[in-house]
């Protein structure tokens, strides 16, 4: 009876062991494991602000309804920047390089102040980029990263906001363009499975959507996007 005691405990202990040192093998940083493991495969999700200045556009701050109805006196309504988040996944070639696929959303703007309901303008940006990952020598595990790529990103504009409402000189409620974009900052590599991600990405407007009506006045294009934001990476193999 004693025998079979022991040899339960002795199992129990030599299980207790293996499960701890698998744990602590997971979470022991290890800037290779990407290649070791073949983990080349990533998902990412990213948190943050994206700074978007419609605020003092001069094309978006003067509809055709007049004073009180731009984006000017909406300064409390993503007119200046507002809450953003992306989600991406890529496949890392070797140590350096990687392709990435990536969605954003962009900040809803209130263009009408005095519309009811509010006239929101919507956007969003899907890009194709290639990453380039350098590791620092004075941070373990710590990668700096730049993305290069194309963009394609969408504007909408609500009927409200539209010049038969007594909006702004479009007809136009839909905008799509291709334009370059690029991203960097740090990826801190805190197991062999997870990554915490510190990135600032731009994503270019366009001066030629949304035109106006009007002939020789433009257009009220659509703004840049600063966006700055925390994240967390996933690391697999299929």
């Amino acid at each position: 009876m004693c025998i079979k005691k022991i040899m339960l405990l002795s199992a129990m202990a030599v299980t207790s062991i293996i499960t701890a040192t698998a744990i602590a093998n997971e979470f022991l940083p290890n800037p290779n494991y990407k290649f070791t493991e073949n983990k080349n495969f990533y998902i990412e999700g990213h948190l943050g602000y994206a700074r978007q200045n419609y605020f003092s556009n001069e094309q978006w701050i003067a509809p055709v309804q007049g004073p009180g109805e731009g984006t000017n006196y909406n300064n409390n309504s993503n007119v200046n920047g507002g809450f953003s988040a992306g989600v991406d996944g890529g496949y890392q070639i070797n140590k350096n390089f990687a392709v990435e696929l990536g969605w954003f959303y962009l900040p809803n703007v209130n263009v009408m102040q005095s519309a009811s309901p509010a006239a929101y303008l919507t956007s969003w940006a899907l890009y194709l980029a290639a990453k380039y990952m350098m590791p620092l020598p004075w941070m373990n595990d710590t990668d700096a990263f730049f993305k290069l790529g194309a963009e394609y990103r969408q504007a909408t504009l609500p009927a409200a906001a539209l010049f038969a409402n007594g909006g702004y000189n479009t007809s136009t409620s839909h905008s799509t363009f291709i334009r370059p974009m690029f991203a960097t900052g740090l990826n801190h590599y805190c197991s062999k499975s997870f990554s915490g991600i510190i990135q600032y990405s731009f994503f270019m407007g366009a001066n030629n959507s949304f035109p106006l009506l009007t002939s020789g006045t433009g257009s009220l294009g659509t703004v840049s996007a600063n966006v700055f934001t925390l994240g967390l990476g996933y690391h697999f193999a299929v």
